[in-house]
């Protein structure tokens, strides 16, 4: 069995906040559903497996001052269809014809967990469309492999609450916050979050991640990212080892799903990093 980090099922994200503020454009597009408010250089926030956009709603409304924000839903999640069979590259072709109805600009494009996963792969084949990547809470190789990932997926079958529980009691930020997240998770169609776990705990993008064109800002807890391990080893064991250009970023007092519990100081990070890339893309014309 081999298991490398506390990310160790980076594949769930909690299902609770309901939208609080209505946006002011929704489209539904040809991939991806997707609502957007603000004004400014664009910010796309995607959510990670079992959870709605509206988890970005509280960093959003911070962004929103400078930015026109997009939030938008997986495949399978709120408005957004659900391919059969599910992949990687089916869930970044939804997520690519979302950025596409946005327009011809570069977008900075965030990801929580599964989430990063997503818009990584679509970074990799439509560089084009990102000038800027923001992985939240990411691992992208799996982190149980062998006979640990072969019990995890038989248990999808047979005793599937089980792995939500697990899951979710372990990345909540307490035990509250865990219980409620998993209640909300297991109220979902497990047709939707099977083909997910699955897919979470399978694919790896760590070698073509090394393709990746557009800067990279890592945000980890830090319970993903020890106080007493160096970048470089934790570098290794997510995947993220041959990414040319990354910057990693520690936040603490929080658990996986930072845009529940450090919104404000995730929004700075995101908005630092969104303005030093546009100074960038300003220099290069």
């Amino acid at each position: 069995m081999h298991t490398r980090h506390p990310l160790l099922l980076p594949l769930f994200v909690a299902f609770a906040l309901g939208l609080l503020v209505a946006p002011r454009e929704v489209r539904d597009s040809p991939g991806a559903f997707h609502a957007s408010f603000g004004r400014g250089p664009t910010i796309v926030l995607v959510h990670g497996l079992g959870s709605r956009s509206s988890h970005w709603l509280a960093t959003a409304r911070v962004l929103a001052r400078d930015h026109r924000v997009v939030l938008i839903d997986l495949p399978g999640h709120g408005e957004s269809a659900m391919p059969e069979p599910l992949t990687l590259e089916r869930a970044a072709a939804s997520l690519d014809q979302a950025l596409a109805a946005l327009g011809r600009e570069p977008v900075v494009l965030v990801g929580h967990s599964v989430g990063g996963l997503v818009v990584a792969a679509e970074a990799i084949a439509h560089p084009e469309r990102v000038r800027g990547l923001v992985l939240v809470e990411t691992a992208l190789e799996p982190q149980i492999d062998g006979t640990a990932r072969e019990d995890l997926l038989s248990a999808l079958d047979y005793d599937y609450r089980t792995v939500l529980r697990t899951a979710y009691t372990a990345f909540g930020r307490d035990s509250v916050q865990g219980a409620a997240l998993y209640a909300e998770v297991a109220a979902l169609d497990s047709n939707v979050i099977k083909p997910w776990v699955r897919l979470a705990v399978t694919a790896d993008l760590s070698r073509e991640s090394a393709r990746l064109q557009a800067p990279v800002l890592a945000v980890l807890a830090e319970h993903s990212w020890p106080l007493d391990e160096p970048w470089k080893q934790t570098a290794a064991e997510l995947g993220y080892a041959a990414i040319p250009r990354c910057q990693p970023l520690r936040l603490g007092e929080c658990g996986h799903f930072i845009m529940l519990d450090r919104p404000e100081p995730l929004a700075a990070a995101i908005a630092r990093f969104a303005a030093d890339t546009e100074r960038k893309l300003i220099a290069s014309f």
